[in-house]
């Protein structure tokens, strides 16, 4: 069954989005029936959540279910990649998601008006290669078009990027408000049938948070490569590995979209968000003291405080 809580601020900040004069006559020249700026402020509270989950998947269908099936459809023709770019379209579904409109910088200023930053990947986007003859493979190819192979190795690793290459540049990440995780990927990798849409928060305030960015990987990693004459690679974080969940993000939303039904469904949405748990090996593999995380963690004086850390979000307690 879908889960929908929302606070009174996330419900207050959508009316307030919702009625804005200019943003709803444009709202009511996409949305049939959509109610005019007097009529939202009158709505009821489920009411507005209602609204919300139809202007979300109005969204979806707009700018990635439909682009995606036109797309599709052409490179059948053109044999051209068709391959929908999430970082633009995750600033979308985060602004109509949170209610805090963008900036209009196309990625070069601040993601949204109140100064958070919006990360994306999209393990549903990537592109396979045939074992027989290493050419690419499309997502939703079932067999290689070069040479008709269906022996595909399949790729699920892209991942959240940070260039963060000065220490304004750090300083100015964990000084926002908030930090927004959006992932596109494949409900079950095997059939790739059901594309899931999740957002995160990340808080930039947090104290583990803060030590990855500037102590482990910049400090530690990022200006000992620039020392060393190396071109240091970006900051990675990568969905729903240990470490990744160690820095507790707060799952906020996931909407499925079912590309072969043209269908679009909204699952879960939680304004306070929920800290994912982890199971007792990836406890085990995080306060391993191989892992650099945890070694400049122990470095810092924070070993034990990080344990208690990852007591609380494993599963099974007993294991400590």
């Amino acid at each position: 069954m879908p889960t929908f809580k929302y606070s009174k601020e996330h419900i207050d900040r959508l009316r307030k989005f919702f009625s804005e004069r200019e943003r709803n006559q444009k709202l009511r020249e996409i949305i049939n029936g959509f109610p005019d700026s007097t009529t939202i402020s009158n709505l009821k509270n489920d009411e507005i959540i209602k609204l919300h989950l139809q202007v979300i998947e109005k969204l979806l269908w707009d700018i990635y279910l439909s682009y995606r099936i036109n797309l599709m459809k052409w490179s059948e023709v053109t044999r051209q990649s068709a391959i929908v770019d999430p970082e633009f379209l995750s600033m979308h579904l985060v602004s109509i998601f949170t209610g805090i409109p963008g900036t209009g910088t196309a990625a070069r200023g601040l993601d949204l008006s109140d100064g958070s930053e919006v990360k994306s990947c999209s393990r549903a986007e990537q592109l396979g290669r045939c074992r027989r003859c290493g050419n690419p493979v499309m997502p939703f190819e079932e067999k290689c078009r070069s040479c008709g192979s269906r022996d595909i190795e399949r790729k699920f690793d892209s991942h959240w990027i940070f260039s963060l290459r000065t220490e304004e540049e750090v300083e100015k990440l964990l000084s926002t408000p908030a930090i927004y995780l959006v992932l596109f990927d494949y409900e079950d990798m095997e059939k790739r049938d059901i594309i899931r849409v999740r957002i995160w928060l990340l808080n930039p305030k947090d104290k583990f948070v803060q030590l990855f960015f500037r102590d482990y990987y910049f400090e530690e990693y990022y200006k000992k490569k620039i020392d060393e004459g190396k071109t240091p690679a970006p900051c990675n974080l990568h969905p729903e590995k240990p470490l990744t969940k160690s820095l507790k993000p707060k799952l906020l939303f996931i909407a499925k979209i079912y590309p072969y039904k043209s269908k679009i469904t909204i699952e879960y949405v939680n304004s306070s968000g929920e800290v994912e748990k982890i199971s007792s090996r990836e406890a085990k593999v995080l306060l391993s003291e191989k892992k650099g995380f945890f070694r400049k963690i122990i470095e810092l004086g924070l070993g034990e405080e990080y344990k208690q850390r990852v007591k609380e979000i494993c599963e099974k307690q007993e294991v400590f």
